[in-house]
């Protein structure tokens, strides 16, 4: 993993810095006043990669039931340091913390289908194909 890169977890992610992070890789922008996103990102447990001078430069979310169920959501790197091990660090780093849970789900990116799979998730599940509805959409 690249050096001068520091994996916190229990972070807590500002809504300015998530807004910046999302429009850094292109993603759309969210459409919630900074307070209500700010809600949103404080009931998600987070773990971020951050330079030497503190700046968000990756994240990880996930929603946890803390004994069935866990989801992963925004699995995001700065461009300007994606392939440099910040996102597979920060992948295992939810791996350990859900290793007990009968399901860990995600929704993928192409960019990241290769990280998952190397990490073990796969697109079916004993039977089970997931399912997305996107509201408005």
């Amino acid at each position: 993993m690249r050096r001068g890169i520091d994996i916190r977890v229990d972070d807590r992610v500002l809504s300015a810095e998530y807004r910046a992070l999302r429009e850094a890789v292109g993603w759309r922008s969210v459409e919630a006043t900074d307070a209500v996103l700010q809600g949103a990102l404080d009931r998600t447990w987070s773990a971020t990669a951050r330079d030497q001078e503190g700046r968000l430069v990756g994240l990880v979310r996930l929603q946890d039931d803390a004994v069935l169920y866990a989801s992963v959501w925004d699995m995001i790197v700065r461009p300007d340091f994606q392939q440099q091990g910040i996102g597979t660090k920060l992948l295992e780093t939810v791996l350990d913390r859900t290793r007990s849970r009968h399901l860990v789900s995600l929704v993928a990116t192409p960019a990241g289908i290769r990280m998952y799979r190397n990490a073990g998730f796969t697109e079916e599940s004993r039977g089970s194909i997931p399912l997305v509805w996107r509201p408005g959409e």
